[in-house]
């Protein structure tokens, strides 16, 4: 797991680099398709990525996107009327049977399907109308790390190539500059997980851009530590959950800049009066002040470019953490890397 962790700024320069004219081909074919609705199919880590194409497609296109209820197509067997719609399958090994069921009957609906894997002799290649591949090698470790990345450089490059010419580019080649940077900073998250070695539940908190973070980071710590990690935004953790807090009660916070900073400051405020504790990944003075710990991030990061890097230093946390606890990170009790459901 650490050493895929590590591979990951080269692996998306050469996503980028190997995919960069597919992609444009196929923005311009969907933009003269018309296409009016985007849907995505994923599990697991794969659908974490999905969640933040969704809100990255959404603001950057104006094209609404709905993450997909396989069931649905798998169990309930509907008919769906998708004749203007993308229909995207993103899975790491591509053999996901409800995932490559939806792709199917989709397409039968009249979509365009598109898969999103690192595997380009898997099934899905074979039933979608076109591929975008992750470059960065075959992935061994369970916990997916640098597919989950791949994944998110595939939305940044198809989410810019459905945009006019009008719209403000968003400089993705620099992430793989910005990650190497995070992967800079394991020795700080090496002092950190010696505080957390107990630690049995958390809630993950991240919101907008940065709220796939907070599902991916919550995920990686139950499988790889065992830690019960709920996930809430920043907001909907006003709506209840906060009753959970109580005097050290651990609460790791995506914070980057941007127009959802305000609300993780005021969260942080309250979370300081109930004595929780707070670790925060964050580029903001503010931000790290009103926490108990804090992971620092190049301040020029904004909040378009930072969710990957920002998931780097919990990645680097939750492997590292398991490692502390005495368990293995690369062998999860109970899990396989390909999870085969209907």
């Amino acid at each position: 797991m650490l050493q895929e962790i590590e591979e990951q700024p080269r692996a998306l320069a050469e996503t980028i680099r190997e995919e960069r004219a597919k992609v444009e081909r196929l923005g311009k074919f969907l933009r003269e398709r018309d296409i009016d609705l985007i849907i995505m199919v994923a599990r697991g880590s794969s659908d974490n990525a999905a969640l933040f194409g969704r809100y990255l497609m959404e603001i950057r296109t104006g094209i609404p996107v709905s993450l997909s209820a396989p069931s649905v197509y798998t169990l309930y067997g509907a008919r769906l009327k998708l004749d203007r719609a993308l229909v995207i399958g993103v899975s790491q090994s591509g053999e996901g049977e409800d995932i490559n069921r939806v792709l199917a009957r989709a397409r039968e609906c009249g979509a365009f399907t598109l898969g999103i894997t690192n595997e380009p002799t898997s099934t899905m290649t074979r039933i979608v109308d076109e591929t975008l591949l992750m470059h960065g090698g075959r992935e061994q470790s369970v916990a997916a790390t640098k597919t989950y990345t791949g994944q998110m450089m595939l939305f940044y490059m198809l989410a810019e190539a459905l945009t006019d010419g009008a719209t403000p580019k968003l400089d993705f080649e620099k992430i793989p500059e910005y990650v190497a940077r995070a992967l800079a900073l394991r020795p700080i998250v090496e002092e950190l997980v010696a505080r957390y070695v107990f630690m049995e539940n958390c809630v993950v908190v991240g919101r907008g851009l940065s709220y796939a973070n907070a599902y991916e980071l919550a995920l990686k710590l139950m499988e790889t530590c065992y830690v019960v990690a709920e996930r809430f935004s920043s907001a909907d953790f006003f709506h209840g959950p906060l009753a959970i807090v109580e005097r050290h009660f651990p609460i790791i916070l995506f914070a980057p800049p941007g127009v959802t900073l305000p609300g993780v400051m005021s969260l942080l405020e309250r979370l300081r009066e109930l004595r929780a504790d707070t670790l925060a990944i964050t580029s903001e003075r503010a931000v790290a002040e009103l926490c108990t710990r804090s992971i620092r991030m190049p301040e020029e990061l904004n909040e378009f470019l930072a969710p990957i890097p920002y998931i780097v230093p919990g990645q680097l946390f939750a492997a590292l953490l398991a490692e502390a606890k005495g368990l293995d990170p690369d062998k999860p009790r109970s899990l396989s890397k390909v999870t085969r459901t209907l």
